[in-house]
C-alpha cells in the first residue's frame, strides 16, 4: 500500500516536472522570439505574403487576384497576437484590391471604406489601388470609394476597371508611377482638364471610354513615361493619342492592342505616333485583325531607327523591322505561314543578327531547327510554342546544329514535347537531348520541354538538374 502511494506520488512529481519544464521551455522560446527584431519578422512575413497562390489565375484579372491572394496569405499572421498584428498592418493595407465579380466584393468595398474612414492613419500605408468594379456594386458605394481613394496620399500604382471615373480623382495622385484605366469612362461633364504625372512610368488606356477620355483631357503630361499601352482606337478620329504628352527621349516601349478590324484611318495615326516616339526600343502590336502590309501600309524608313525588340504577327515583321537593329523578336504565326526558304526571312528581319527569338503558334517540321540555327547563329535564347491542336509537330527536335551562344531554350506544347510520340519513352528522349546538347550548344544553361518544369545545368560534376517551375515564372 505504502509502496503504491509512493509510486503514485513519484508519477505525479514526474508529470509536474514535465509541465514545469514545458512552461520554462515555452517561456524561453517566447523570449527567443521576442528578441528577434521586428525588421526581421517583417522580412519573414513578406516571404509569406509573396508565396505563390494555389488559386488558378489568368486573363485581365490575374494581377488583381494575385494582390488579393497576397493579403490573404498574411491575414492569419495578423490575427496571431498584437505584436504580429502591428508588424503585419502595413502589409495588409499596402494594397487595396477589390473584385466586384467575386462573392463578397461589395461587402469588402464597404468594409474597407469604413475602416479607412475610422482609422485615417492607415491611408498612409496604401501604395497600390486595384479595383475591378461591376454592375452589382451600386453607384453610391463607388462614390464613397472615390472619396476614400482621393484621400490616399501615398499611392504609386493605380488600376481601375469597369466604372465611371472623376478626372478630379486622378488629379489627387500626381506621384503615380503606374496607371491603368481599363473599361473606364471619365466624366466629360467636368470639362477638359490637363493632368501632369511627373513620376508616371507606365500608362495603359483600354478600348472603352475613348470618346470621354479625349474630351475630358486636354492632355496627360507624362515626362517620365517609359511604357505606353493603348488601344488602336486611339489612333483614329480626333487623334486621341495626341493627349499623351511624353518625352521621346524617355519613352522606351509602345504597345498597341486591338480586337477590332483595323481601320485604314488608323494607319496615319500609327505612323504619326511612331514619328513622335522616335527613340523607342520596343514595339508590340497585338492586333488580331490588322490588315496585311501588302495592302498598302508602309512605315517610313526613318521611323523608330533604334528599335531593338518587336512583337507581332508574321505578316507585320518585315514592315516594322526591316533595316532596324532588332535583336529581340517574338512572332505569332498566322495559320497559312510556315518557315521555308520560299517566304521572306522572318527570323533575321533587321540589320543585325537576332539574340532572342520566340516563335508562337508555329508549325514544326523537319529542318526547322536547322533553318533557325543557320539564320540566327548568335541566339542567346530560343522559345518555340506550337499550336495546341494535334498534328502540328511533324518534324524532329535535335541539338545537332551549332548555336554556340545559346543559353536558354524552350520547346513547348500543351503537354510534354515528346508526349505524342509512339516510339520510345519521354524520359529516354529527354535524356538523349540533354546529353547531345553539350557538343553543339555548349553554353546551354536552361532547357524546357514541359510547362511545369525545366532542366538547369550546374557544372560538369553536377550535370543537369530538374527544377519544378511553371513556364510563366521564367
Amino acid at each position: 500500500m505504502i509502496s503504491s502511494r509512493l509510486e503514485k506520488n513519484s508519477d505525479r512529481g514526474t508529470q509536474s516536472d514535465a509541465r514545469d519544464n514545458l512552461i520554462r521551455s515555452n517561456i524561453h522560446h517566447y523570449r527567443d522570439m521576442a528578441s528577434i527584431p521586428e525588421e526581421i519578422w517583417l522580412q519573414i512575413f513578406k516571404l509569406v505574403q509573396n508565396a505563390r497562390s494555389t488559386v488558378d489565375v489568368c486573363g485581365a484579372d490575374e494581377q488583381l487576384l494575385q494582390n488579393m491572394a497576397r493579403a490573404a496569405n498574411v491575414r492569419p499572421l495578423a490575427e496571431t497576437c498584437r505584436a504580429f498584428h502591428r508588424i503585419c498592418l502595413p502589409l495588409l493595407f499596402e494594397t487595396i484590391a477589390i473584385n466586384g465579380s467575386f462573392d463578397g466584393g461589395p461587402q469588402r468595398a464597404q468594409c474597407l471604406a469604413d475602416v479607412l474612414h475610422r482609422k485615417a492613419h492607415l491611408k498612409n500605408m496604401v501604395s497600390t489601388v486595384h479595383i475591378h468594379w461591376t454592375d452589382e456594386m451600386n453607384e453610391e458605394l463607388w462614390d464613397r470609394m472615390e472619396g476614400v481613394i482621393a484621400g490616399l496620399c501615398s499611392v504609386r500604382d493605380m488600376q481601375i476597371e469597369g466604372t465611371f471615373l472623376s478626372t478630379k480623382l486622378l488629379g489627387q495622385h500626381p506621384r503615380l508611377e503606374r496607371l491603368v484605366l481599363f473599361q473606364v469612362y471619365p466624366n466629360p461633364i467636368e470639362g477638359p482638364t490637363i493632368h501632369s504625372f511627373d513620376s508616371l512610368k507606365y500608362l495603359r488606356c483600354g478600348p472603352d471610354g475613348i470618346a470621354e477620355t479625349t474630351t475630358s483631357f486636354t492632355a496627360l503630361v507624362v515626362p517620365q513615361l517609359e511604357t505606353l499601352q493603348i488601344d488602336a482606337a486611339y489612333l483614329t478620329g480626333a487623334c486621341g493619342y495626341q493627349i499623351f504628352q511624353f518625352n521621346p527621349a524617355v519613352l522606351q516601349k509602345i504597345i498597341i492592342e486591338s480586337d477590332s478590324v483595323w481601320d485604314a484611318t488608323e494607319d496615319e495615326g500609327l505612323v504619326e505616333l511612331l514619328r513622335r516616339a522616335s527613340r523607342i526600343k520596343s514595339l508590340e502590336l497585338s492586333l488580331r485583325k490588322f490588315k496585311s502590309p501588302s495592302s498598302g501600309f508602309m512605315l517610313p524608313d526613318d521611323a523608330i531607327p533604334d528599335l531593338e525588340a518587336f512583337t507581332g504577327r508574321t505578316d507585320l515583321v518585315l514592315a516594322f523591322c526591316k533595316g532596324r537593329p532588332v535583336r529581340d523578336l517574338q512572332v505569332t504565326y498566322r495559320l497559312n505561314w510556315s518557315m521555308t526558304e520560299e517566304v521572306p526571312n522572318l527570323i533575321r528581319p533587321g540589320s543585325v543578327p537576332l539574340e532572342h527569338l520566340h516563335l508562337d503558334w508555329m508549325l514544326w517540321e523537319d529542318g526547322t531547327i536547322e533553318y533557325i540555327a543557320r539564320h540566327c547563329p548568335q541566339l542567346v535564347s530560343l522559345k518555340i510554342t506550337l499550336m495546341v491542336a494535334g498534328g502540328h509537330r511533324n518534324g524532329t527536335l535535335t541539338t545537332r546544329y551549332s548555336m554556340p551562344r545559346l543559353r536558354r531554350a524552350a520547346f513547348l506544347t500543351s503537354n510534354h514535347w515528346y508526349s505524342d510520340d509512339d516510339d520510345g519513352s519521354v524520359t529516354e528522349k529527354e535524356d538523349k537531348l540533354l546529353q547531345e546538347s553539350g557538343e553543339f550548344w555548349p553554353q546551354l544553361e536552361h532547357l524546357r520541354l514541359h510547362p511545369e518544369y525545366l532542366w538547369t545545368y550546374r557544372d560538369l560534376e553536377g550535370g543537369w538538374v530538374q527544377v519544378k517551375r511553371w513556364v510563366w515564372d521564367d
